[in-house]
């Protein structure tokens, strides 16, 4: 019968990384409100699959802290369109409106307005 190998090698690795201090900081979840004007500045971001689709993940900072967001839908395209060509950090005004459907009538979207500031 084959010897199974030994677990001590990442036993030692792990062990190693769980005596370092934590890097990352713990954020407050403050999801951006709609309908409001939002001058923030954009700390970092990241594209994943959420539980609906796409969805991003942003973490910024305004006077009152940093915290993080989440946009889904067509804000996830309205957004990377925008950052497409940027680096961060990046100080913008945002909002996130209701756009009404200009080919479905009666029905409406979630948009995502975003400038630098």
């Amino acid at each position: 019968m084959a010897r199974k190998p030994s677990n001590q090698p990442l036993k030692d690795f792990l062990s190693k990384h769980e005596a370092q201090p934590n890097e990352y900081e713990d954020v407050e979840t403050l999801n951006l409100e709609r309908d409001i004007l939002h001058n923030v500045t954009i700390l970092d971001h990241g594209t994943f699959d959420g539980k609906f689709g796409p969805a991003v993940a942003l973490t910024y900072v305004n006077e009152e802290g940093t915290y993080k967001a989440y946009l889904g839908g067509f804000e996830v395209t309205h957004f990377n369109k925008f950052m497409a060509d940027k680096e961060t950090p990046l100080n913008v005004n945002l909002a996130r409106v209701q756009q009404e459907s200009a080919s479905n009538e009666g029905r409406s979207y979630n948009r995502l307005v975003i400038e630098t500031v």
